[in-house]
């Protein structure tokens, strides 16, 4: 993303009375229009219904049109732009003449079933899921099935139409039929309200947080609609009732129908109320500025915990985390149709966009849940105000990665003096000690075919210093690397070391099992600390405890010692360098006549 300041336009209207904004005003306005003209014969007696009708109507095609500008949400707004048409049709019963008393029950059944299914789709742009689509397939043979059994079945007076122009052409007219059909159809009409607002409920779960901060007012808000339409609708299914009756149930159910494009409005005004207080949000955020407050800033601002953020280090020329660990980043996964582009995304997948630095070059990448394709100026709006907490907080990442490139030669070396060792006491176990010992036979053989006394005693007491070297040199080659270590473990190792130290040790040492440089450096460390409690700390009681915490390997040593300090200074010495090389810690606590503590810790693998 590269974020370019250019000189602001002269406008000669307001920046929010936009070309959109006029389309969907003059939309409104022609629908209104239609529903005044469609319902005339009624409106001339009821003033007040008509104008809750004409700016619900209005309402209902001015959000219609604003959401048609967008990518995703396109076919919502299209559905409510087709079912603010379908509500001024509707009216056109009033007249009760002509074709307009049949046309009318379908005008508010695709009505609804427009308004219903939009809000399906809202705001991804399709159904998701296959509840939402069984729902919609079952709505439509509702919706239309149900005005098709009515007129079919009927007189038209039966049904509240009386005019005598009126066209129905009713082929099977049967009172009893047509009372049986107007009961199904109503209970028909309920359960389709209340199945619609249990499919509302069941999505929300499978939401991402930011989807279902936008979807839930929505929801509550149309589940409302259709329920109360159900209810308002079900009093008036019964033969022969006053086409006034009829039209006041429309003028409630569109009293309650506003509601949904309120609620949208304010959806929609809380997204942009969002754009605009994320650079506030992000400035507060990351300060002070650091790498782990930006990447933590960037989540709780886009309501997206699971995001990561990788910078790019120029002297490596790669990306790394948060830790300044080199990472295998393909900056190009992004979304080919852009942050509004119409298709698949959902809440599945992830979504990863490059952000460039002002002159150009790489400065990080992104990686999001897939549903924040759907709010793409508001992923913008954040990059773009944390573009100078980025830049420092990359500086930082590249002192990271230059301090991890350190720490991985040193883990290098800690990797081959482990493999080192290994060979040196091989050496030690196969070579010297073996020719040793062969020596020492043959002094024994010396001494035993030899008649003179001297050569007898000089080779009885060459043997003797051969056998006090050879238990050197197995000592010297234990301390190297232990056998015990290699083939059974921390545990078997630290029982040797104990019994050697003179002093009561108990131990606690998990039986598993570790790579071979985290086992042969944390005994290196663990037998140092043992001999300073020995040594320098004079400890009489030690403590020494190995498990696993939170997929990490630690180990405390704890001792009585008078001569103990926590004075890092005056602790073991040379433990944290090891340890750290490994991303290891070392912590050590307690002070003169009250013992010490000292805590190791390193990663399982």
């Amino acid at each position: 993303m590269v974020v370019v300041i250019s000189a602001p336009r002269r406008r000669r209207s307001p920046p929010w009375f936009g070309a959109e904004t006029r389309r969907a005003l003059g939309s409104g306005l022609a629908v209104a229009g239609l529903a005044l003209l469609a319902g005339w014969p009624y409106w001339r007696g009821h003033p007040a219904a008509a104008a809750i009708t004409l700016v619900s109507c209005a309402a209902i095609a001015v959000v219609g049109v604003l959401l048609a500008t967008g990518g995703r949400t396109r076919r919502t707004g299209l559905l409510f732009t087709a079912a603010s048409v379908c509500w001024a049709a509707n009216w056109a019963a009033s007249w009760d003449a002509t074709v307009w008393p049949v046309i009318s029950p379908y005008a508010q059944a695709n009505f609804y079933l427009a308004l219903m299914i939009g809000v399906l789709l809202y705001p991804s742009g399709r159904l998701e899921y296959l509840v939402d689509r069984i729902w919609a397939v079952l709505a439509c043979l509702i919706l239309w099935g149900c005005p098709t059994a009515l007129w079919v079945t009927s007189e038209p007076e039966w049904a509240a139409f009386r005019g005598e122009s009126v066209w129905w052409p009713a082929p099977f007219p049967d009172l009893e039929v047509f009372q049986a059909v107007l009961q199904v159809s109503a209970a028909l009409y309920v359960f389709l309200a209340f199945s619609f607002a249990i499919v509302l409920l069941l999505r929300l779960p499978r939401m991402s947080r930011m989807r279902r901060l936008l979807a839930l007012p929505v929801t509550v808000a149309i589940a409302s609609v259709g329920i109360s339409a159900a209810l308002t609708q079900k009093p008036i299914m019964e033969a022969s009732i006053p086409l006034d009756d009829l039209l006041h149930v429309y003028v409630v159910q569109g009293a309650v129908v506003v509601l949904v494009p309120l609620t949208l409005l304010a959806s929609g005004l809380r997204v942009r109320l969002a754009e605009l207080t994320v650079a506030g949000r992000m400035l507060r955020l990351t300060a002070p500025v650091s790498v782990e407050r930006v990447r933590d800033a960037l989540r709780d601002v886009l309501h997206d915990p699971t995001l990561e953020l990788w910078f790019w280090a120029p002297m490596e020329e790669t990306y790394v985390d948060t830790a300044g660990r080199p990472v295998d980043v393909d900056p190009e996964d992004e979304d080919p149709r852009g942050p509004d582009g119409d298709g698949a995304g959902g809440d599945g997948g992830r979504w990863r966009r490059r952000v460039r630095s002002a002159t150009g070059d790489p400065l990080a990448v992104v990686e999001l849940g897939g549903a924040l394709r759907d709010h793409g100026s508001l992923v913008q709006a954040a990059l773009v105000a944390g573009g100078r907490a980025l830049e420092t907080a990359r500086l930082q990442a590249s002192v990271h990665a230059g301090l991890e490139q350190v720490r991985s030669a040193y883990r290098r070396l800690v990797r081959a003096e482990t493999v080192e060792r290994e060979r040196l006491a091989r050496d030690l176990h196969d070579g010297a000690q073996q020719r040793l010992l062969a020596l020492g036979a043959m002094l024994g053989t010396l001494e035993a075919v030899s008649d003179d006394p001297a050569v007898k005693e000089h080779a009885r007491t060459c043997r003797a210093e051969l056998m006090e070297a050879l238990a050197e040199l197995r000592s010297l080659a234990r301390e190297v690397q232990p056998a015990l270590l290699v083939q059974d473990g921390l545990g078997p190792a630290l029982e040797v070391v104990a019994e050697r130290l003179g002093t009561r040790v108990k131990l606690d040492v998990t039986s598993r099992r570790f790579s071979r440089e985290i086992e042969s450096t944390l005994y290196s460390a663990l037998c140092e600390a043992l001999s300073y409690a020995v040594d320098r700390a004079r400890a009489t009681r030690v403590f020494v405890r190995v498990g696993e915490e939170d997929g990490r390997l630690v180990a405390e040593v704890g001792l009585d010692g008078t001569g103990a300090s926590a004075d890092p200074g005056a602790g073991p010495a040379g433990l944290s360098g090891r340890l750290r090389a490994l991303r290891g810690t070392v912590e050590v606590g307690g002070g003169p006549g009250e013992g010490m503590t000292v805590r190791m810790d390193l990663p399982c693998e």
